[in-house]
């Protein structure tokens, strides 16, 4: 296997739309040839959403292809003391950094409308820099959180079955499989600021 970083194979940098959208796209190569990606970012007016919708394409079957979206997010001023709560609503598919001293702030990373493409888990670690520096991403990678971070139970009413984990300095990343067999892939990311607590 060969891990790259997507930022390594841009053909069109960032840019603007008339609409309002942004978008980058690029190329990188499979087991059976070129896959073309594209990603358009919104921000939907009214909301706190900022939705980034990934779209892969190829002339043939995308062979193996898996995917790490990496996010660190800091709630400042003390990002050691942040938190992480998983699940609430669409558990697995929402990972919600805050502020463990105010857990009323946070912000939200999440996957939704996957179509020939599956969620692989979820790592959260001090380590996880490797798997976007070189380091294969499998099912070795996606463990959950790391144990040295502690755990602690969040407000049931605001995320009924989430587990907490810190605090600590969070990092996590979210994996993604391709269809092996599927020329046409979509997703998106979401992220969501939280400013009641809860997880939307």
């Amino acid at each position: 296997p060969t891990t790259i970083r997507l930022k390594n194979t841009i053909r069109q940098h960032i840019h603007k739309r008339k609409d309002g959208t942004t978008v980058s796209n690029g190329k990188i190569f499979g087991q059976n040839g070129a896959i073309h990606w594209e990603i358009t970012t919104v921000t939907i007016p009214g909301t706190n959403w900022h939705a980034s919708r990934w779209e892969f394409s190829s002339a043939q079957a995308f062979g193996d292809v898996a995917l790490g979206i990496y996010a660190d997010i800091d709630i400042q001023p003390y990002p050691r003391f942040n938190s992480l709560i998983v699940g609430g609503e669409g558990h697995p598919n929402r990972l919600l950094i805050t502020d463990r001293k105010n857990p009323s702030e946070g912000i939200a990373l999440g996957v939704r409308a996957l179509k020939n493409a599956r969620l692989l888990g979820w790592v959260g670690s001090p380590d996880i820099y490797h798997g976007r520096n070189g380091e294969v991403l499998d099912k070795s990678i996606l463990t959950g959180a790391y144990s040295g971070w502690g755990s602690f139970r969040p407000d049931g009413g605001k995320y009924p079955s989430a587990a907490g984990y810190g605090p600590a300095d969070i990092a996590v990343a979210i994996g993604i499989e391709l269809k092996p067999s599927a020329k046409l892939a979509t997703f998106t990311i979401t992220l969501v600021g939280a400013p009641t607590g809860a997880i939307e």
